[in-house]
């Protein structure tokens, strides 16, 4: 029966958690547009915003639309898989630990998703940076900035699902989640903006080195926070969609 059950969410995780991302991924594009126009020209949101609807071409919020719904997508997926590999893992060996079994499920998480989803996020940086690139993208070059960007991602909706799954109703869940959320948009921040940095970067550095000379040097360490509310706006409702996927799953 246990392996059926296995079997059972083998499929359905991946599945339940990819559904509803891509819906989000479509109700939050225009906040990546924003981001992503913002970080690129230092535009202000507002203006970002104004210009746009001035020009009343409101389809530019939605430019990225298909491409990023199809990365979030994959990612969700990928995530999916990480819960049915946690599944397998606890069965296999019993973890007791709250933090540890937090922490396990969470890096399960961000290396899946690394692994899946690495390749092609060298790819769209290198696309987006264009002429700004200084020679040929590595994946090597983001790969552990990604990684962990990616498991503090998959923090709020694991640690918001295991501190509220004892609990009634949503609501708690929601709340939990979004403050979580919030939290690691702004600790996932620098990986995010440092990983964009080092693609194609005409000096290599890791991850460390980048950090550093963003402070000491170039002494933007300020900068490494831009785009910040746009981030929250996306991750806030990823986290909800996640945690309540894995509220309704694990009653399943």
């Amino acid at each position: 029966m246990q392996h059926n059950t296995l079997l059972y969410h083998f499929f359905l995780d991946p599945l339940a958690h990819g559904t509803v991302c891509m819906m989000v991924a479509y109700l939050v594009a225009p906040a990546q547009f924003i981001k992503v126009v913002h970080q690129e020209t230092g535009e202000s949101y507002t203006s970002i915003i104004n210009r746009c609807i001035d020009s009343r071409n409101i389809k530019l919020f939605f430019s990225g639309a298909h491409i990023y719904a199809f990365r979030q997508v994959i990612a969700a997926l990928s995530f999916g898989l990480s819960q049915w590999l946690f599944r397998c893992s606890i069965n296999y060996y019993p973890i007791t630990y709250f933090t540890l079994s937090v922490s396990w499920e969470c890096f399960l998480a961000g290396i899946v998703e690394t692994i899946v989803t690495v390749y092609s996020e060298t790819k769209e940086i290198a696309a987006n940076k264009g002429p700004l690139i200084k020679r040929k993208e590595r994946v090597m070059d983001i790969f552990t900035p990604v990684l962990l960007r990616n498991i503090l991602s998959a923090s709020p909706c694991i640690l918001a699902h295991a501190l509220t799954k004892d609990t009634n109703g949503i609501g708690i869940n929601i709340i939990v989640n979004t403050l979580l959320g919030i939290a690691a948009s702004a600790l996932t921040m620098p990986f995010d903006l440092i990983a964009t940095q080092n693609c194609g970067a005409e000096m290599r550095m890791t991850w460390i080195g980048r950090l550093k000379h963003n402070i000491t040097v170039e002494k933007k360490f300020l900068s490494i926070f831009n785009g910040l509310t746009m981030r929250i706006l996306q991750i806030v409702p990823y986290s909800i969609g996640h945690g309540l996927v894995m509220l309704f799953l694990g009653k399943s």
